[in-house]
């Protein structure tokens, strides 16, 4: 990335709120915004997308721009993704050169593989640099607004490489991963499943652990983080799995608690990760 690296000086103590803007060639209607002190992640080549101009504070925002989530992706990733709409894409505006003119948007049908598009750029990102700890983060945040983490972040957590699942105050499960699919080999039913989706849980000792007591449990009735926990989830195959969860609490804007969030880490897997990696 040393090609387009002078495109994003660094200059510390810049606001985060100041960006270099990339438009993907492909899709000129994707644009990635980079802070201005940060560098350019290296998915940012000439091949495939082309500098689009400097995005300042006091600069109008173009469509489809959202300062809140444009702080949320850049404190967990560094960067933020985002679409302008069909009527501002063929808009031109010359102060910032931040929209070309260009062909209206594809159909409703090419209109999902945008959306794709926009979606798998973000899980290759995810899952090259998150840790249960950064999901969780970002999910918190994201109910700053009391909106469901789970309905606003639904395709990035679909497809993230560990399982993720949301339950309400009550521990209902909300949402959940195909990856949490695979752990658990089943799919719990949303709204009536309660705490967790494994068929049933042990201790490392081989007790059962009713879903009662299990970690997440603890979590939403103590309102609090656990952590440093390892347990077995067994399969309605009778295949058992070693995991550590992370169950934290979620809370709106006034600190109430609104649900909580399960990352699941498959042990196994994580083990032979490593020792791949080493």
């Amino acid at each position: 990335m040393q090609s387009v690296q002078h495109l994003a000086p660094s200059t510390s103590g810049t606001s985060n709120s100041a960006y270099n803007l990339f438009r993907n060639k492909q899709r000129p209607e994707i644009l990635c915004a980079v802070p201005e002190d940060r560098p350019i992640p290296r998915f940012v080549d000439r091949e495939q997308w082309t500098y689009a101009g400097s995005l300042q504070p006091q600069d109008p925002r173009p469509s489809g721009f959202h300062d809140k989530a444009a702080s949320a992706g850049v404190r967990f990733n560094g960067l933020y993704l985002f679409q302008v709409t069909a009527a501002q894409l063929t808009a031109t505006t010359k102060e910032q050169n931040l929209v070309a003119r260009a062909d209206p948007l594809p159909e409703p049908e090419a209109g999902m593989s945008i959306r794709q598009h926009v979606r798998t750029m973000l899980l290759r990102l995810l899952a090259k640099r998150s840790s249960p700890e950064r999901v969780i983060e970002y999910l918190s945040l994201s109910t700053a607004d009391q909106r469901s983490a789970e309905v606003r972040y639904a395709d990035m957590l679909a497809a993230l490489p560990f399982a993720v699942y949301t339950t309400d105050a009550t521990g209902r499960i909300t949402f959940y991963n195909e990856a949490a699919v695979t752990l658990w080999g089943r799919r719990p039913v949303l709204g009536r499943d309660r705490w967790c989706g494994s068929w049933r849980i042990y201790t490392l000792n081989g007790a059962p652990l009713p879903h009662d007591r299990c970690p997440m449990v603890v979590a939403i009735r103590e309102d609090r983080r656990v952590r440093d926990v390892t347990a077995v989830a067994e399969r309605p195959d009778g295949a058992r799995v070693h995991f550590r969860p992370f169950p934290t609490p979620l809370h709106d804007a006034s600190d109430n608690l609104v649900g909580a969030v399960n990352v699941l880490i498959d042990v196994d897997v994580a083990n032979a990760t490593e020792g791949r990696s080493s």
